[in-house]
């Protein structure tokens, strides 16, 4: 990871998973009110990106204070504070980008979630939860994807758009060179059945989503398969 990408949504009593993540982060890009959320957690982010309008009042004047690089922009935009810091850590250089605290109880805030992830396949990106690891895979940017997982991880793959090409190896419903159209439940609710696994895609783009379990390890990235 060259950088974590904070929003601000974290789940309730979950402080010991986001403070080890920001602990190991070499750079944190926080949303919003996750500047002094992180802060808190004892780690000040180094850059803040947001219109503010879910931070305390006088949230960038403190942040300011503690040396970071605070950028405040309008609150009418067409883009999320999540894409605004996923586009800060891309100018810093960062090349593995992770993302948390991002997929909350709003059903279209975590819906936009899933498509900044989708939209950061060139960044490497992969979302970190307590309950869940997703990555993004892009036929242009990321094609390929092998995992070191545990036999039984509950593993589902979903289609941002139309996809082709799609070959899942290592599990119990395999697919080899399969189209799978947009959000389609062919991919849902796959099962790790080995534990090495592997996923590719010929065209389009992927999301992949993997359950974690208490007791069962979370899923590593091996590297690019191909």
């Amino acid at each position: 990871m060259d950088a974590l990408v904070v929003g601000a949504a974290p789940r309730p009593a979950e402080e010991a998973f986001y403070r080890a993540l920001l602990a190991d982060a070499p750079l944190v890009v926080a949303a919003d009110a996750a500047g002094e959320w992180c802060t808190a957690l004892g780690r000040t982010p180094e850059i803040v990106v947001g219109d503010f309008d879910s931070s305390a009042t006088g949230a960038p004047g403190r942040l300011r204070g503690l040396g970071v690089d605070v950028r405040s922009v309008p609150a009418h935009k067409d883009v999320s504070d999540l894409d605004l810091a996923v586009a800060a850590a891309r100018e810093q250089g960062a090349r593995e980008v992770v993302l948390t605290a991002a997929f909350s109880a709003r059903l279209d805030h975590t819906l936009a979630a899933f498509g900044t992830l989708a939209a950061s396949a060139d960044v490497l990106g992969e979302a970190r939860e307590p309950d869940f690891v997703a990555w993004a895979l892009d036929a242009i940017a990321r094609p390929s994807l092998r995992l070191a997982v545990a036999p039984g991880t509950l593993v589902s793959v979903f289609a941002v758009g139309p996809a082709r090409g799609v070959t899942l190896e290592g599990f119990e419903y395999p697919l080899r060179d399969a189209p799978l159209d947009a959000l389609s439940t062919l991919g849902l609710s796959n099962v790790a059945a080995a534990e090495h696994v592997v996923l590719s895609v010929a065209s389009g783009c992927l999301i992949v989503y993997a359950v974690v379990t208490d007791g069962m390890a979370a899923p590593q990235v091996l590297g690019d398969a191909l």
